[in-house]
């Protein structure tokens, strides 16, 4: 009986599904005991938000597992709390994860863990799938305006859709730094991240490996959202 869900996309690729799925893990290892974790998508596969209705107890807080606030967070989130609502559970929507400058401590996380440490010459390109909403695609380069990473070069952002490419941005980080990396700004793995690693290859860039999804800073970000609608604990 799940009382925290997360709303997640969904996509065909099963990586997706999988990056999802250790995301809840963690979340569960970060709740106090008895708190519930469940998933849903908005797309392509089950359990839909209307699947997981009939699982729900008397209330629930829905945490959106986006990283901006584009189309489907004002729009299919809005819609998918309903069906989630629709065998009576009282449903609670958290605010989408982004922006927030926890995503940037997990983008550093999977850097370190790729071996990739702090230093001034090291520039870095966070590679966001993007959005045909600008604005949203936005907050990305925003929120690493006001909470500049410390011990690094320059981060900028590069995106699929509705930004700057990436070939612009790692031509105007190459003349800032003696080398530039790039991150995927993804929840999960899959068809788009894919494509983000094809474009920086040939640009001689690494992408390092991994998703957000796997992040200790990604699941503390969920926790924190969840919180502020349902007062959660953190596990001791």
């Amino acid at each position: 009986m799940p009382d925290i869900v997360l709303i997640a996309h969904g996509s065909p690729d099963p990586r997706h599904r999988e990056g999802l799925e250790t995301l809840a893990e963690a979340v569960r290892t970060r709740v106090r005991p008895g708190r519930a974790v469940g998933v849903c998508y908005l797309d392509h596969h089950a359990p839909s938000p209307t699947d997981l209705a009939v699982e729900l107890g008397a209330s629930a807080v829905a945490v959106p597992i986006l990283l901006t606030p584009a189309y489907h967070a004002r729009v299919d989130v809005p819609r998918a709390a309903e069906e989630l609502a629709s065998a009576g559970s009282h449903v609670r929507v958290a605010r989408p994860l982004g922006p927030d400058r926890r995503l940037l401590d997990g983008c550093e996380e999977l850097l370190v863990e790729a071996g990739v440490l702090p230093r001034r010459t090291t520039a870095v390109a966070v590679f966001v799938a993007g959005s045909s909403d600008t604005a949203a695609v936005a907050t990305v380069a925003e929120t690493i305006a006001d909470h500049p990473r410390e011990g690094w070069g320059p981060w900028r952002v590069a995106a699929l859709d509705g930004g700057r490419a990436v070939e612009e941005v790692v031509a105007e980080l190459s003349l800032e730094a003696d080398e530039v990396v790039a991150v995927s700004f993804m929840v999960a793995e899959g068809v788009l991240r894919d494509r983000m690693a094809e474009r920086t290859a040939r640009l001689g860039v690494e992408m390092v490996s991994g998703a957000l999804s796997s992040t200790g800073a990604l699941a503390d970000l969920v926790v924190a959202r969840a919180a502020q609608r349902l007062g959660l604990m953190m596990s001791a």
